[in-house]
């Protein structure tokens, strides 16, 4: 669903159109690594939004985001690496793709990425492909975040429904933690590594 703001003025010049629906099935932890091409931790360094046009001459919104590569989990991406995101806002006109996440200059996120420049949706699984990192400044420990802002304890939360999470009613045992940003690489890590090894295993 895309939500539109925009002034009078802006109004002729924001003119709707066709995407995929955003509704996305959260995977699991071995999907989502599986689907991406590169896994890194970076920072926002830019996010500039620009008007595009579509093939059928609509023109609409889009912010390209340029990121500062702190680690590289998987693959080999390049960089700077940038994203190319559907929606941004430019003066009074804004364009909200439901389900794409925000990104703000100085914001530090594991994030799972397709490779290919030609795709639509960069990011894995849309809000499923982002881990905010949150430094605690009292334990000095950076933790890993779902993108809908709720703490991620294990790897089984990330295949859990978005929605479901931000609404639960459950609380998680007090004496629990996050999961912290190194603790977190290092399962992915031994995941892909775990993976590549089976595949080529049957390879052979």
């Amino acid at each position: 669903m895309i939500a539109r703001r925009s002034s009078l003025l802006g109004l002729a010049l924001l003119l709707s159109i066709r995407l995929p629906a955003t509704t996305v099935e959260a995977p699991d932890i071995d999907s989502l690594i599986n689907q991406s091409d590169y896994v890194v931790r970076a920072v926002v360094k830019t996010a500039t939004p620009e008007w595009r046009q579509s093939a059928d001459g609509r023109r609409y919104i889009s912010t390209k985001v340029e990121l500062e590569i702190r680690d590289v989990i998987k693959g080999a991406p390049p960089s700077p690496l940038v994203l190319d995101l559907i929606g941004g806002r430019i003066g009074q006109d804004e364009l909200i793709l439901e389900g794409m996440p925000q990104f703000h200059v100085g914001d530090e996120q594991v994030l799972f990425v397709h490779g290919e420049q030609s795709k639509m949706f960069p990011l894995v699984a849309l809000m499923h492909g982002v881990y905010p990192v949150m430094h605690e400044a009292k334990s000095g420990q950076d933790y890993v975040m779902r993108s809908n802002g709720r703490p991620l304890y294990s790897l089984q939360d990330v295949a859990q429904p978005m929605e479901t999470t931000a609404k639960a009613a459950r609380l998680p045992d007090p004496s629990a933690r996050p999961l912290t940003a190194a603790a977190f690489i290092a399962q992915i890590r031994a995941r892909a590594a775990a993976h590549n090894s089976s595949t080529t295993a049957r390879e052979n």
